[in-house]
């Protein structure tokens, strides 16, 4: 890997040039960097972690940075990279000693099934069909980047809207939903098939790459939604970062909502995460919040987000128990709940 390499896996920038100061002047860096050195016996230096990665396989390094955070799980959204460019969960599995749970991003498998079917009524049957079957293919989780392409405010598309949008596609020949009609439709299928078979629904929301529109990725409009389907688990992903008060009252006050707080993924400061544990933990029951990653692609992403994740909830935990709002023992039980309690019940792993 080289230096830019290891600088993109730390950065949301979509833009190029990619500023070469960019990354290496962000705490969230040049903390990662000393972490890892640490755990690589090297200098704490970029280029010096970089030899010593280069000194390794893949598999002792994967090893290293898995079993020292001490994963069980690894829930794999496998619709970013390219399936084509990344390794199987048998693979995932051998090479993290993690077992492996499939959450399928439905916006991925609606753009090859696009542009498998002339027709949009084909395209709804082969939609609907592949939807069903989710839970017999083994997958545990659906996953939505609404957020990404038209907005959490999903709704009904109007009477031929759906289709208008797939025709333009094949007409163009895109595979990529993007146009806010075709995209709430999928997201609708997904939500039924949910319903139908006890599957959660993780749903990107708040901080992410350039493409996202922040405004439209606030948590508060997915509440029609999740109104609409009580007994399907929404679950809001990063924290919905900066809106994260928002995803606790949602939590308060829907039985489905759940708070996903990732913890390597935004990259933030180490005080910003507590910050967002706080906020997560002040109106949000316990049972309501789930620890994740949101690691890409490289073990050290894993480890790094089990060392903030650990920190974070212990310290504010720690500090509830401190101002007598907690006894230690309530505490600790919460402190389960969100590292992996919560995710076992939703996920049925």
């Amino acid at each position: 890997m080289s230096a830019e390499q290891l600088r993109l896996r730390f950065s949301e920038t979509a833009f190029g040039p990619f500023p070469a100061e960019h990354t290496t002047t962000s705490v969230h860096y040049l903390w990662a960097i000393r972490q890892l050195s640490e755990k690589l016996d090297c200098d704490p230096t970029e280029q010096a972690v970089l030899e010593a990665r280069a000194a390794r396989s893949q598999d002792e390094i994967d090893r290293l940075f898995m079993a020292d955070a001490n994963i069980s799980w690894l829930l794999v959204d496998d619709g970013y990279p390219d399936p084509a460019d990344t390794v199987d969960r048998d693979a995932q599995a051998r090479r993290t000693g993690a077992r492996i749970g499939w959450v399928e991003r439905i916006e991925v498998v609606a753009g090859n099934l696009v542009a498998g079917h002339p027709t949009f009524a084909g395209f709804d049957e082969a939609m609907r069909a592949h939807l069903a079957s989710a839970r017999q293919r083994g997958v545990c989780g659906l996953k939505s980047v609404a957020a990404y392409r038209s907005g959490l405010a999903v709704a009904v598309p109007g009477p031929g809207e759906a289709e208008r949008v797939f025709d333009d596609m094949r007409r163009t020949g895109q595979t990529r939903l993007a146009d806010k009609p075709l995209v709430d439709h999928v997201v609708l299928l997904a939500m039924d098939a949910a319903r139908d078979q006890e599957l959660p629904v993780q749903f990107h929301t708040g901080y992410g790459d350039a493409d996202a529109d922040l405004l439209l990725a606030d948590p508060l409009h997915l509440a029609p939604l999740m109104h609409r389907y009580l007994t399907v688990p929404v679950v809001m992903l990063h924290g919905a970062y900066p809106y994260t008060r928002k995803l606790g009252i949602l939590a308060a006050t829907y039985p489905n909502a759940w708070v996903d707080v990732s913890y390597a993924i935004p990259f933030l400061t180490g005080r910003e995460l507590l910050s967002v544990t706080r906020e997560a933990l002040a109106a949000a029951p316990g049972a309501r919040i789930l620890y994740s990653s949101d690691g890409v692609g490289m073990a050290e992403h894993y480890w790094l987000g089990a060392v903030r994740g650990r920190r974070a909830i212990g310290e504010a935990l720690g500090e509830l128990v401190a101002r007598d709002e907690l006894r230690r023992d309530q505490a600790l039980d919460i402190a389960g709940r969100i590292m992996h309690r919560n995710a076992e019940r939703i996920y049925a792993l």
